[in-house]
């Protein structure tokens, strides 16, 4: 079989050619025929590339050719992910619907336990609830910084805060 060859010139930065020559000298060839490698390397490679989005493939289809295989790794890699995504979605999903239940019941039994006040009574009750309030705030804030509402909450009430 005989190869019909053209000669081509080109210039290189001094760091394209210094890569080149560390090329060739990795594969034990000359500059040259590293050179006509690795454009022609270049030219399949695109080749695949674009069959990679032309041809994906259906799902479970062994994968051919580098690129195929790139893809289908991080495809993988995302579905994971989103899966992973899923459940803890699904999880807090759960917990925010029994947070709302468990406000809903402590409303209706605030509600059930409580009178309404009559108009003159209003803005008074308004003034001591604020001032309730914000002591509840610094007290919850407290509690977080300390590390949650499940370890000793009732050492973070002060006499202050029972008023």
């Amino acid at each position: 079989m005989t190869y019909l060859r053209r000669e081509v010139h080109s210039y290189l930065s001094v760091g394209d050619f210094r890569r080149l020559k560390q090329e060739a000298a990795a594969r034990e060839i000359s500059v040259s025929k590293c050179a006509a490698d690795c454009l022609r390397e270049y030219f399949a490679l695109r080749v695949e590339m674009a069959s990679a989005i032309v041809s994906p493939g259906q799902p479970g289809e062994p994968h051919h050719g580098l690129i195929h295989s790139i893809l289908a790794r991080t495809e993988e890699r995302l579905a994971a992910t989103i899966d992973a995504q899923g459940e803890q979605t699904a999880h807090l999903h759960q917990a925010l619907q029994t947070l709302e239940a468990m406000l809903d019941r402590l409303t209706l039994l605030y509600l059930i336990h409580t009178p309404e006040l009559p108009d003159e009574m209003k803005d008074g009750a308004v003034a001591t609830a604020k001032r309730r309030y914000s002591n509840w705030r610094r007290a919850v804030d407290r509690l977080i910084r300390a590390g949650g509402a499940n370890g000793g909450s009732s050492a973070l009430v002060t006499t202050e805060e029972q008023g």
